[in-house]
């Protein structure tokens, strides 16, 4: 992804809005322009739950490029509390203290760090509540 997409996106990923068919009512994340269930087009912006639970995790103990610094990193599914499921990283703790049905809440963390510059890129994470 390159720096202006991001910026050009980050409400997606700073606040975790996705989307809500204005005509079943399904919502969705990340946000779709058609109803996958219905079809509709009638589609509006909707801030998802900040609050969830863990469904399953794994960690990861090579780091991907450009996530050398947050190793092992702890990646997991998560349904929020409207159902809605999310993929994301799991921060503020050791992965033996992590397991599925965890509950979790969501933070606003550094993603990762951009080149030379070093543009910081920030985002959503969840937490163990």
């Amino acid at each position: 992804m390159s720096e202006i997409s991001h910026w050009r996106t980050k409400g997606r990923y700073y606040r975790l809005l996705g989307s809500k068919c204005e005509e079943c009512g399904g919502e969705y994340f990340p946000p779709v322009r058609v109803c996958p269930k219905c079809g509709s087009r009638r589609i509006a912006d909707k801030e998802m739950p900040k609050r969830g639970k863990i469904l399953v995790h794994t960690v990861l103990y090579s780091p991907l490029s450009g996530f050398e610094d947050q190793v092992p990193m702890i990646l997991a599914f998560v349904e929020l509390e409207n159902g809605v499921r999310v993929f994301s990283q799991i921060t503020d703790a050791k992965p033996e203290e992590v397991k599925d049905g965890d509950e979790v809440e969501m933070v606003f963390r550094r993603v990762r760090v951009l080149g030379r510059d070093g543009q910081i890129l920030y985002g959503y994470k969840f937490k163990k509540v």
